[in-house]
């Protein structure tokens, strides 16, 4: 039970949640459609490479090495075979790329360097999802409004033995979400979490066990309130600046502890829960840098790889950092800064100064 109690707010240390490291990489891209920033849903490290999956931009995923360094992009933008419309989700399955929740209803694997390599098409819509390699299967969620539809779908590699999970009740909210951060993976289990539910759920060999259960008490999201104003003018007023603590559906989650974060009247919060000794820590405002001491972060956004968490900034803004940073130094401390903690950070900001696209600021979370 992860009781959230806004009295008990406080401000909060990167230390506390993950180890005394912070990874820079700046991915460098100049080809036409590199407005990396804006459009990027997912970021994925696989082996030697990060894939960047640009959703509304581009609507194609860029290939990096480990560096940062450009190497190649799928596109593949049309409606013929071998093609897309959007896509919502990338997995990756035995040395290949999978794209999920595409439109048209298929899916389609590319090589690790994007390659189109097969097809397979669906008369149902599918989502987006992940691919388990403990039971070797595919679960993807897929929005739905159908009576007698699933919002869960399984399938083993070959696309056959179909289970399905999460019925869909007409009495219940489930607002409008993709639902690309319901399933997140630790280094050892899978877990999907659906906003507006109050539960994780960790899945085992295909059962979807209650793991993870969210008590905001007085604090808490009538969520009657919501569906009555489901489909209204208010509905987006509401939501945005007056409704109280409710799920999200967006989380990261290792053995040792589960990060969610939370919007309370429009004020956003951290929530981070230590798993080993069932203790919630509320943090307000941004999370404070005392590793390296330069970007606090308001949310961490992103799960790179399981344990590898973190967001993006634009190097024009983080080179800004750096120069704020310098100002509020004396010369002498700060030369010793750079040569120390504050080397990596400072080398990568002066690199991308220039530059709009992202630098991918990396967090080890505590195992």
């Amino acid at each position: 039970m992860i009781s959230v109690d806004l009295s008990q707010l406080r401000t909060g240390k990167l230390s506390e949640f993950f180890k005394p490291e912070i990874e820079y990489i700046w991915l460098k891209d100049d080809t036409e459609d590199a407005h990396l920033y804006a459009g990027l849903h997912q970021i994925h490290f696989y082996q030697n490479r990060i894939y960047t999956l640009d959703i509304f931009g581009c609507t194609c995923i860029h290939i990096f090495d480990r560096s940062g360094n450009y190497l190649s992009k799928i596109k593949s933008y049309g409606e013929g075979p071998g093609q897309y419309l959007d896509f919502d989700a990338a997995a990756f399955v035995d040395g290949e790329l999978v794209l999920l929740g595409i439109h048209p209803r298929k899916i389609m694997w590319f090589s690790l360097e994007g390659e189109y390599l097969r097809e397979v098409s669906f008369r149902e819509q599918l989502g987006p999802g992940v691919f388990s390699e403990r039971d070797q299967r595919y679960y993807l969620y897929t929005p739905t409004r159908e009576p007698g539809a699933y919002f869960v779908k399984s399938f083993d590699k070959s696309l056959k033995d179909t289970l399905n999970y999460f019925p869909y009740d007409p009495e219940k909210l489930y607002g409008h979400f993709s639902g690309r951060d319901f399933f997140q993976k630790s280094h050892e289990n899978l877990y999907y979490g659906m906003a507006y539910s109050d539960t994780i759920y960790q899945i085992d060999e295909g059962v979807f066990v209650p793991k993870l259960v969210f008590d905001f008490g007085k604090y808490a999201q009538d969520l009657e309130e919501v569906k009555s104003l489901e489909g209204t003018e208010k509905a987006l007023d509401f939501i945005n600046n007056w409704a109280k603590l409710y799920f999200r559906g967006q989380y990261l989650i290792s053995e040792k502890q589960l990060y969610t974060m939370l919007v309370y009247e429009k004020t956003g919060i951290n929530v981070f829960f230590d798993r080993e000794h069932q203790q919630t820590h509320v943090i307000k405002d941004r999370i404070v840098d005392d590793i390296d001491g330069v970007f606090d972060p308001h949310y961490i956004i992103y799960t790179f790889e399981p344990g590898k968490v973190g967001i993006k900034v634009p190097g024009r803004d983080l080179y800004k950092t750096l120069l704020e940073k310098k100002e509020r130094m004396s010369q002498s401390d700060y030369e010793n800064w750079i040569n120390t903690n504050g080397r990596n950070f400072a080398e990568i900001a002066t690199e991308a100064r220039e530059s709009e696209n992202p630098v991918l600021i990396v967090y080890t979370m505590k195992h």
